[in-house]
């Protein structure tokens, strides 16, 4: 999977479940300090990652760094797809 289509449905993933009207969303907007995601927010996430791209998240990769912005992410995603290629 391409890592501009793990990007878009990111960006639409938290547009859709963390409406935040009048704000842009770009790649690296900070998810937790300027769109306002918060404990839920990252386990409603981690579940959509993990079943929308068939990755499993660590309980250590859920941090600030992993999930700072859907570029941060999506790489995250990414690398656990090529591991899981690769295996």
């Amino acid at each position: 999977m391409q890592i501009t289509e793990i990007k878009s449905q990111l960006k639409n993933f938290f547009e859709e479940e963390f409406p935040n009207p009048g704000a842009s969303l770009t790649d690296d907007t900070n998810l937790l300090d300027d769109w306002f995601v918060d404990s839920f927010g990252i386990v409603n996430t981690t579940l959509f990652l993990e079943e929308k791209f068939g990755v499993e998240i660590s309980r250590a990769d859920i941090n600030a760094i992993t999930f700072r912005s859907i570029e941060t992410l999506s790489q995250y995603v990414a690398n656990q797809l090529k591991d899981i290629d690769e295996s």
